[in-house]
């Protein structure tokens, strides 16, 4: 093996190192997020993105209204 090679092969070994240790510790972290995860905190999250959900869907709903009376204002102020 050619000295080059030997530089690739030992970036390739750290990388998978460094790609293995990555791994173990996002199997780590998975463990404990899952592990920590409350019915009751996740229950509130829950009802918070309802919430958001439904004010968001109110504010398009007025938006839109309000885009419909400003377009037909631009409209009947085109036509005189």
């Amino acid at each position: 093996m050619s000295s080059t090679s030997i530089a690739k092969a030992s970036r390739v070994d750290r990388a998978l190192e460094r790609l293995e240790a990555a791994v173990e510790k996002l199997d780590a972290a998975s463990a404990h997020a899952s592990g920590s995860g409350d019915n009751a905190d996740m229950a509130a999250m829950r009802d918070e993105n309802a919430k958001l959900k439904s004010l968001n869907l109110d504010a398009a709903e007025k938006l839109s209204q309000t885009i419909e009376r400003l377009e037909a204002t631009l409209n009947s102020a085109g036509n005189s």
